[in-house]
């Protein structure tokens, strides 16, 4: 797929790796839709970067809320027309508070925001490429939904999540639109490194229900 003129939504792309494969993803000629929750400098200044060389669009939604979903695809179609491809990546980093510490709460607010907050992006964005027969959806996990050790428990659980929905979605949505999923290190590699691996798999019409690791290795047995 060439990524010219296509629309790309990016959910958690005021900062970090989300910031980088948005300007990547724009420097690739595509349309990209900046998402935030809380940090509004950061999602104006990345916007500000992509209007520079193609053509962006800021909007603040949290992905653990049903309407505020909903009000962020209205508005990228409303500017856009559709939905072409949608990276989830906003998400909580790691437990808050190790496991036998943790609240109820606690628990809850990542698994809503790593795992639930992309299945529901995911059916919103869908509507829109099903009906244009084609897309892409590209899921943020990590090396821990498949490397079982360390002190996430929560996150673990929720990225290994991640890959189980992005295999079964890729086989209930394919042949016209794939579903994969990029597990990282960041300690072990760049953030465009990473973002290389996002654009990979939106080029890509042959691959779908995939996990790729970008760890330099670390999880080689």
């Amino acid at each position: 797929m060439d990524l010219k003129n296509k629309i790309v939504v990016i959910t958690g792309s005021s900062s970090g790796i989300g910031r980088t494969t948005a300007i990547r993803f724009a420097k690739e000629g595509a349309k990209v839709v900046v998402n935030f929750n809380i940090n509004s400098r950061g999602g104006q200044e990345t916007v500000d970067e992509i209007n520079k060389i193609s053509e962006g669009l800021l909007v603040q939604a949290d992905v653990t809320k049903p309407k505020e979903i909903i009000r962020l695809f209205d508005e990228v179609v409303k500017k856009f027309g559709t939905v072409d491809i949608l990276i989830n990546n906003a998400a909580i980093p790691n437990d808050k508070v190790p496991y036998f510490e943790a609240s109820y709460e606690d628990i809850v607010e990542l698994v809503n925001t790593d795992l639930i907050g992309p299945m529901m992006c995911s059916k919103e964005a869908l509507k829109y490429m099903q009906k244009q027969g084609y897309g892409k959806i590209i899921n943020t996990s990590s090396i821990r939904g498949a490397e079982y050790g360390g002190r996430s428990v929560v996150y673990a659980a929720s990225k290994s999540g991640i890959n189980s929905f992005s295999k079964t979605l890729a086989k209930m949505v394919s042949p016209n639109i794939q579903v994969n999923a990029v597990a990282y290190l960041k300690r072990w590699v760049t953030e465009d490194e990473i973002a290389d691996a996002f654009i990979f798999l939106a080029k890509n019409d042959a691959m779908t229900g995939q996990v790729i690791y970008v760890d330099a290795g670390f999880t080689l047995k």
